[in-house]
C-alpha cells in the first residue's frame, strides 16, 4: 500500500491508497495540504468533470462516476482512470469506465474556458488611479486588480493560488506562455473580466488597449481640460 504525503487533502482522486501514483504526483502533494496547489487548482475534480463533459459523458454517468475518480498527474500527462464496476451495499453495479492519458493542454483549456465563462466585467468597480480597478467576489469581498502592461493581478485568493499552482508544474506553465488566447496571463475570472470591460479576447488585445488607456490618461494630465475617457 502506497502511502502520501497529504493525508488531509480533501479530493480522494489524488490520494487513493490503493492506487500508486506517479513520482510526480507524490511530489506535487505537500505536507500542508493546503500548498497542494496545482492538483486544487489546475487538475481539479471539477475540471476533470468538465473534460469528462466535453468528452461527451452525459450529466448522470458523471454524477454515478466522479466519486471513484483517479487523477495521477505525471511531468508531461495527466492519467484519468474510472472503474466500470463499483460496489454498493455489497452488490455490483455497472458505471461509465475511463482509462486515458489527457494532455495537459486539454486541462489548460478547461480552465481558461471556465475562467473566461464567469468573468463578469460589470463586478468591476473604478479606482483612483487609472491602471486598477476593483472587483466584487462571490462573498461580497472586494479584491484590487492591477493592470500592467505584460498582464492583469488580483489580490483574489484564486489568482494567487493559480500563480503558484503553474509554479509547481514547468510543462503546464509553458503551455499557458504558448496559449493562443492567454500567452502567460493567469486564467483567472477577474483578470478576463478587465479583459471583457476592455472589449478584448486575448492578451495581445490586451496590451494594446493598455497601451490606448494609459495614453488617453497621459493625455489627460498633459491637457486637464480634456474628458478622460473611461476605456
Amino acid at each position: 500500500m502506497q502511502t502520501t504525503k497529504s493525508k488531509s487533502f480533501p479530493a480522494k482522486a489524488h490520494t487513493r491508497e490503493n492506487f500508486t501514483y506517479s513520482t510526480f504526483h507524490q511530489n506535487l502533494l505537500q505536507e500542508n495540504a493546503d500548498k497542494n496547489y496545482a492538483l486544487k487548482h489546475l487538475y481539479s475534480v471539477e475540471n476533470t468533470k468538465h473534460l469528462l463533459n466535453k468528452w461527451g459523458w452525459a450529466t448522470e454517468e458523471i454524477r454515478q462516476g466522479i466519486n471513484f475518480i483517479t487523477i495521477d498527474v505525471y511531468e508531461k500527462i495527466v492519467y484519468v482512470h474510472n472503474p466500470r464496476i463499483i460496489y454498493k451495499r455489497n452488490q455490483a453495479i455497472k458505471i461509465r469506465g475511463i482509462s486515458r492519458f489527457v494532455s495537459k493542454s486539454d486541462y489548460l483549456e478547461i480552465l481558461v474556458n471556465r475562467a473566461w465563462s464567469k468573468a463578469d466585467p460589470y463586478k468591476l468597480e473604478p479606482s483612483e488611479e487609472w491602471d486598477e480597478l476593483v472587483a466584487q467576489g462571490n462573498t461580497g469581498d472586494y479584491y484590487q486588480l492591477q493592470l500592467t502592461v505584460i498582464g492583469v493581478t488580483c489580490t483574489c485568493h484564486a489568482f494567487r493560488g493559480l500563480v503558484k499552482a503553474f509554479e509547481q508544474d514547468a510543462v503546464i506553465a509553458q503551455l499557458l506562455i504558448n496559449h493562443e488566447k492567454c500567452q502567460g496571463q493567469i486564467p483567472d475570472k477577474h483578470c478576463f473580466a478587465i479583459w471583457k470591460y476592455l472589449n478584448v479576447e486575448t492578451q495581445l488585445q490586451y496590451e494594446y488597449a493598455f497601451l490606448h488607456r494609459k495614453n488617453k490618461y497621459l493625455d489627460f494630465t498633459d491637457y486637464p481640460d480634456t474628458e478622460f475617457l473611461d476605456c
